[in-house]
């Protein structure tokens, strides 16, 4: 009996109490709260990434370009070299002989082109008083035009004596590093022998491969920053002076060339990362990152419309780690959803706070 009453109580005390607030809890429950924030305009640089190698525009091998014996070796392997330096030298003995000979012969060929000339002189002057034949005077003149292409005969054997004569001294062809050494003292070396390897690193050239997809991207002219390990500090500015016309069926990609001054301290056979400059927009618009979500294979964002979210199916461009570019679909007066976005669907009801700027 006193359980029947105190039942009866509190279904008495229910009925007296006052009823809830309609829709007050149901907002409260269904509301989320979100961050919002305005796009931002900013310059974006549109960059592509790869890596390479460094490698010397000028690396020629010297050779000898006459026979002889090695008698002088002036220089060692990693020593910088200037244009024309000598670098070693060859016995020249029977090279000078030859130049002397070709001195000598061509000395006498001209004795006997100037005795001839003389000669068709005299018989000149005889000829003006019917002293002399015709037929003796055009003799002796077509001896003196054979004297006269001996003469020159003998004068292109000196040159080139004199010519093989000076190659007994090795000199280097530009300025730049000896690479290797592959004579030594004593050794006899033969015309195209291969003496040393230079290579020049005053101005360089790196050799990099970019992804297929990006070859329309890369022309001739574009601005690369290069960075090595070998010097982490600094970074190296290039232009493209080169681009394959063709895909590396090895890696699928397309290889490109880019010279470079050196910026002191990089060598030949280095690694190296580049930064290929491919366009800089101004005014960009861009949103935080965590505005993009994917909503039905689409990139979308959402903006406040009163107190609802609104779904923005929208283009996207450039992107970092903390922001992206967004090329169509939104616009710089919206009020974009940052944080809670992926949270969200369309004409979710929101409680909003505007993001705080850093």
């Amino acid at each position: 009996m006193i359980r029947l009453l105190c039942t009866a109580l509190i279904i008495a005390l229910a009925a007296c109490a006052d009823p809830p607030v309609p829709g007050l809890q149901s907002k409260a429950a269904s509301g989320i709260r979100v961050t919002i924030t305005r796009p931002k305009l900013q310059s974006i640089d549109d960059v592509l990434t790869a890596l390479g190698s460094v490698e010397s525009i000028h690396h020629p091998t010297i050779s000898a370009e006459t026979a002889g014996q090695i008698v002088s070796i002036e220089v060692s392997e990693g020593e910088a070299v200037a244009a024309q330096q000598l670098l070693t030298t060859i016995d020249n003995t029977l090279h000078a002989i030859e130049a002397d000979k070709a001195s000598a012969e061509l000395q006498r060929q001209e004795v006997l082109l100037d005795n001839q000339q003389r000669e068709v002189d005299r018989l000149l002057q005889l000829t003006k008083s019917q002293s002399v034949s015709r037929d003796k005077l055009e003799d002796e003149q077509a001896q003196l035009l054979m004297l006269t292409a001996l003469r020159d005969v003998a004068k292109k054997q000196r040159q080139q004596a004199l010519y093989l004569e000076s190659k007994t001294r090795v000199l280097a062809p530009r300025d730049g590093l000896i690479a290797s050494r592959l004579v030594s003292m004593g050794d006899y070396v033969t015309r195209g022998q291969p003496l040393f390897n230079l290579v020049s690193v005053k101005r360089l050239r790196a050799r990099l491969a970019f992804p297929e997809h990006h070859a329309a991207d890369v022309t001739v002219g574009k601005q690369v920053a290069l960075v090595s390990p070998v010097a982490l500090q600094t970074v190296a500015e290039g232009k493209v002076t080169s681009v394959s016309p063709r895909i590396n069926p090895a890696n699928r990609a397309i290889d490109v060339i880019v010279e470079f001054q050196n910026p002191g301290g990089w060598y030949p056979g280095a690694s190296v990362d580049a930064t290929l400059m491919v366009e800089r927009r101004l005014n960009a618009l861009t949103v935080p990152a965590l505005s993009v979500v994917r909503r039905g294979g689409s990139d979308v964002v959402f903006v406040v419309d009163g107190d609802r979210a609104s779904q923005r199916e929208v283009t996207v461009g450039w992107g970092e780690d903390d922001w992206m570019e967004i090329v169509d679909g939104l616009a710089a007066s919206d009020w974009v959803v940052v944080e809670g976005a992926a949270l969200i669907t369309d004409g979710s009801l929101l409680i909003t706070a505007e993001e705080s700027t850093p």
